[in-house]
């Protein structure tokens, strides 16, 4: 697995659908209503990356296989006091189930002991199954779990 630092096309590209994936999330958490789902994600990526692939502290790559010059996903992972935090991390559908999210994982390990980071955490969406049976895979551990009941 190879990291590039994203191009700023690749950004444009990349933001656009995080930010219509990030709202679907949130609704389908119950976390935000349709109406302002759209609007409260766009500002959550303007707030967090206020200088788009050049914030500092947060570090954007593409994912490509090692001879490959097809971007296969991205990864996007912050850093604090030795401490990263990984913001964002998609492989392409047509490649999932490939064991390239183990693979990327695992570049990013590598990257963050070059970088001397300690920990690297994550949040994960409870809906989203196959990427928490990912992460418990390759050894995330579960820090805070947040519950909520509906009630009708």
């Amino acid at each position: 697995m190879k990291l590039e630092k994203m191009r700023q096309e690749t950004f444009k590209d990349y933001v656009a659908l995080a930010i219509s994936e990030y709202a679907k999330d949130k609704i389908k958490a119950g976390t935000w209503s349709e109406s302002e789902a759209l609007g409260l994600a766009e500002k959550s990526f303007t707030d967090l990356l206020p200088d788009g692939p050049e914030t500092k502290d947060n570090y954007l790559f593409s994912l490509f296989i090692s001879e490959s010059t097809e971007e296969i996903g991205i990864i996007w992972i912050k850093v604090t006091d030795q401490k990263g935090f990984i913001y964002d991390f998609m492989i392409d559908e047509k490649y999932r189930g490939q064991g390239y999210g183990k693979r990327a994982l695992s570049t990013i390990d590598e990257w963050a002991r070059e970088h001397g980071l300690q920990e690297i955490g994550l949040h994960v969406f409870a809906h989203n199954e196959s990427a928490y049976h990912l992460y418990k895979k390759m050894g995330y551990l579960e820090t805070d779990i947040t519950m909520v009941r509906k009630i009708k």
